[in-house]
């Protein structure tokens, strides 16, 4: 009885050595956030939600915002990520 053939599956290998794009992404943001800082140092911005009022300086107003931003998308990443493993794992039972 003869078998019958197998796909060959090879996996791409990395090249020896460091990945400078790696570090490459994060010093481009990290230049981006401060040429915003450094322009929005002098100006003061209103801000008002509902019945609150606040005056901040521009730079710290960027920060914050930046941040606000980095954490939805870190949620919104984990929810995605949970919602498909979770559609693998009931495929998986089904199957």
């Amino acid at each position: 009885m003869s078998s019958p053939e197998q796909p060959q599956v090879t996996m791409e290998r990395r090249q020896p050595g460091p990945s400078y794009t790696r570090f490459i992404v994060p010093a481009v943001v990290v230049v981006f956030v401060l040429i915003l800082v450094l322009q929005n140092r002098v100006d003061h911005w209103r801000f008002h939600f509902f019945f609150w009022w606040l005056s901040l300086p521009a730079w710290v107003m960027v920060v914050l915002l930046l941040a606000l931003g980095f954490l939805i998308g870190m949620a919104i990443s984990a929810f995605l990520r949970r919602r498909k493993r979770q559609q693998l794992k009931r495929r998986a039972d089904g199957m």
